[in-house]
């Protein structure tokens, strides 16, 4: 069984693999999580009352349908450990995020991979791959590695569609950065009265990965299957408090957001005008294609950019060969990077 594969690391580098934060997180967070390390010898509140009603109060939800972990990878390991099992199947795309393929396969479930259609995810295949052996169907919007978002009424469709056993788990991590008109926070749905869970995390817009800090808005009954299986205060203090500092300051949030997609445009513009094919996305971050003009594979393009201090991050793994990923990093490493591509490409 394989394990999840990160992007690779390196000191020294431009680091535009990991669809980091361009930007660092909220002063007011940073203050937040060094006065409580004052606190550290105490263990944390495990039931994460006040980030749950600090999120209740921000976003317009029911605290009582929150869950909080280490990050929306903990959340997704816990709904897995809840739902899959041998003889039982986890439908996600092809070309989406990795790890919830992985944890099913750890669970001794089967896996069933759903294609795309230009990019995006097919719903009506989605619905289709659904069996009665079906435990989980996950989809992410905007999905990653290919930025692609779909609207409400879409992933909605595929609530209705499902069984009531099967759990419907949507991938909202890059919710934040989304312009497409038609893809609001599904979160709704939940409240609608759907089988669903939406993760969510503070690793983006908020710039706190470090900290490792994700939460989830699901149903009562979704809630509960969690509670038995969770591991209890696993989400630290000092995350805590910068999580709930951070979501007072919408002002920086709101700036990093604009920042982020001002820069996600230029350089999407500036790649095109490379020759590169860009999908057009909604998150902190660009899938760039190489064309059959150009006598360069992505390993061959990801190895000289590299080589000239920039990671980005290969697709290899989702039978892209001639595509990379690249994250939408500060103004400065952007400029960076047009150089060193500009350079690559002159040579192909």
């Amino acid at each position: 069984m394989a394990a999840y594969v990160s992007g690779e690391s390196a000191r020294d580098m431009i680091q535009l693999g990991f669809n980091e934060s361009a930007f660092p997180p909220s002063p007011r967070a940073i203050e937040a999580a060094r006065q409580v390390c004052r606190e550290t010898r105490r263990y944390n509140d495990e039931n994460y009352t006040a980030l749950k009603r600090a999120l209740a109060d921000h976003h317009g939800l029911d605290e009582d349908r929150i869950i909080c972990g280490a990050g929306s990878m903990d959340i997704m390991r816990d709904l897995a450990g809840c739902c899959l099992e041998p003889g039982r199947t986890l439908v996600t795309g092809r070309l989406s995020y990795a790890f919830p393929a992985v944890l099913a396969r750890a669970a001794g479930a089967d896996v069933r991979l759903v294609e795309d259609s230009c990019f995006t995810h097919d719903i009506d295949a989605f619905i289709d791959a659904v069996t009665d052996c079906c435990a989980i169907v996950y989809i992410a919007s905007p999905n990653n590695p290919t930025g692609t978002s779909v609207g409400l009424e879409a992933v909605r469709r595929i609530a209705e569609a499902l069984p009531d056993h099967v759990l419907l788990m949507i991938d909202a991590a890059y919710g934040d950065y989304v312009t497409t008109p038609s893809a609001p926070s599904p979160d709704v749905l939940v409240d609608e009265g759907y089988n669903a869970a939406v993760l969510h995390t503070f690793s983006k817009v908020h710039g706190l990965a470090g900290l490792r800090t994700g939460w989830a808005y699901a149903g009562r009954q979704v809630i509960e299957a969690v509670a038995k299986v969770r591991v209890p205060g696993i989400l630290s203090r000092p995350a805590m408090a910068a999580a709930i500092a951070s979501l007072a300051d919408t002002a920086h949030t709101t700036h990093v957001v604009r920042q982020t997609r001002a820069l996600r445009e230029r350089m999407a513009a500036r790649l095109g005008e490379l020759g590169l094919d860009v999908t057009p996305g909604d998150g902190n971050f660009l899938m760039a294609g190489l064309p059959q003009s150009v006598a360069m594979d992505a390993e061959t393009l990801y190895q000289r950019v590299k080589a000239r201090g920039v990671l980005l991050r290969r697709l290899a793994n989702f039978g892209l060969d001639r595509h990379v990923r690249i994250t939408i990093g500060p103004p400065d490493d952007m400029a960076a990077l047009d150089r060193v591509l500009t350079d690559v490409l002159a040579d192909a």
